[in-house]
């Protein structure tokens, strides 16, 4: 072999060790990071040049579709998950129990206990005056736990709004990312950079609606949910979504008072059309418009129940049949068609408010002409009584079996706190089917030893082609003192 052919070998060489440092450098520097794909470069002789030599023939990406794929649906489920389980978390809250100090169920204690005070001691003012004190938090419980749900809805609202903008500028960045990439498979330029960006974009999508991405021979790629709604094929779809300020309980898709989703224009019925199950986008709608909705005719019901319970026909008979009772509808009474809301609604009358002159009215009945016996008791018992009275409610919402303004309560906490406990286990579920597939991903990525081996396998490689170097520069040296 010549000098010339000696030293352009051990150039390649250098030319070679040099790239395949980068490349475990980078294998390295992104040993933790989840949307990286391991490198590996392979080598060739060289057949343009006579005395061989050695070039760089590829840089493979590793990547696996199948377990992506798998991951992609499960980051859906847990996204979807872990907002059910905050939506949960908070209605728990919002709700409480009897043993919750400020909750319905323990204002509802302390009237009770109000009435029961009073009825000890009738010509007490002061006692019948903490019967409006304890009844008027019990209307203020109802009436927060109401405006809780409606903040509800509209932070879900609020999170549909900011989930349509993150799609949108996702899709757009994948379609520039596509173009990019076929761009720079065309000119023989390194896109591996670009599809690590692209798989980051994939995943951070596919929390907000579960992806099947099939790649195409050019390098691109088209995005479907995994039901088959294309999201991307050439061109991005765009979703559409208006964002409500304040959400009211009366306020729903189906009267237009408040924004479905589009795509391209055109109207999607979610949740429910089977196109974009999953994720957190369609957990926010169904928190937004079911959840949230169900758990607001629940407590409008029992508000319901305690207006009708201690209203006309019930102990108070001075009252008439149009009359408010001891719970009105913003100081009217109830009319059974105007049930939604109700809870945002109640108050006590305003005849037995805190700072009313005639606090007797408790014990003589809302109507009494004048004041009658100061030690009568009986209607401050048949109001505590009433309250524990197992009856068939009238709204339909909770049911035909009798029970009692306290049980209709307790079943409410239960029912939130089940909730709770069964969305948390869910949540937990999807994070640990999660971090399996991760773990499997790892295991298949960047084994940082193995990378050191190889860097070592490099240095040596790069020491002997050096080598060769400084020997033909010693001969060419000789021959030219010669």
């Amino acid at each position: 072999m010549s000098l010339s052919g000696a030293l352009s070998n051990a150039m390649s060489g250098l030319v070679a060790n040099a790239r395949g440092t980068t490349v475990i450098s980078s294998n390295i520097a992104n040993a933790l990071n989840e949307n990286y794909g391991r490198r590996d470069i392979s080598l060739s002789t060289n057949a343009t040049q006579t005395s061989g030599g050695v070039i760089v023939a590829n840089v493979t990406r590793h990547a696996d579709p199948i377990l992506a794929y798998q991951k992609r649906l499960v980051l859906a489920d847990h996204s979807a998950a872990s907002a059910q389980s905050d939506f949960q978390a908070t209605l728990e809250q919002l709700i409480g129990s009897v043993d919750t100090i400020g909750s319905v169920a323990e204002k509802l204690t302390r009237f009770e206990t109000a009435l029961l005070s009073a009825a000890s001691d009738p010509s007490s003012e002061t006692r019948l005056r903490n019967i409006s004190v304890a009844a008027e938090a019990f209307a203020g419980g109802l009436r927060d736990t109401s405006a809780g749900i409606d903040a509800l809805r509209t932070r879900a609202d609020a999170d549909i709004a900011n989930t349509v903008d993150r799609l949108n500028s996702g899709l757009s960045q994948l379609e520039q990312l596509n173009a990019q990439i076929m761009t720079a498979r065309h000119l023989g330029q390194d896109a591996h950079g670009l599809m690590d960006r692209r798989d980051a974009t994939l995943d951070a999508l596919a929390e907000f609606v579960p992806l099947h991405v099939v790649e195409r021979d050019s390098g691109k790629i088209a995005v479907f949910t995994a039901q088959g709604r294309t999201l991307l094929d050439e061109r991005a779809i765009t979703f559409g979504f208006a964002p409500t300020s304040t959400i009211l309980p009366h306020m729903t898709v189906e009267n237009g008072l408040l924004s479905g989703l589009t795509i391209n224009g055109k109207p999607v019925d979610i949740p429910g059309n089977g196109m974009l199950n999953g994720g957190s986008l369609e957990a926010q709608f169904n928190l937004r418009d079911v959840s949230a909705p169900q758990m607001q005719k629940r407590l409008d019901a029992i508000a319901r129940d305690a207006i009708e319970r201690l209203g006309p026909g019930g102990p108070d008979t001075t009252l008439g049949v149009t009359d408010p009772g001891i719970f009105t509808d913003n100081g009217l009474n109830f009319d059974v068609a105007n049930e939604t809301g109700l809870a945002g609604r109640i108050t006590l009358n305003a005849a037995l408010w805190v700072g009313s002159s005639e606090p007797w009215r408790w014990r003589d009945g809302l109507n009494a002409t004048a004041q009658g016996d100061v030690g009568q008791s009986d209607l401050l018992l048949r109001m505590k009584a009433q309250l524990n009275l197992a009856a068939v409610p009238g709204s339909t919402v909770l049911g035909s079996a009798p029970r009692s303004l306290v049980d209709h309560l307790q079943e409410l906490s239960n029912t939130a706190a089940a909730q709770r406990v069964g969305s948390e286990e869910a949540r937990v579920a999807t994070l640990s089917r999660l971090t399996e597939l991760r773990d499997a991903a790892a295991s298949d990525g960047v084994n940082t030893d193995q990378e050191l081996q190889k860097l070592i396998e490099l240095e040596k490689s790069y020491a002997a082609n050096a080598r060769v170097v400084q020997v033909v520069d010693d001969m060419l040296s000789e021959l030219l003192r010669i």
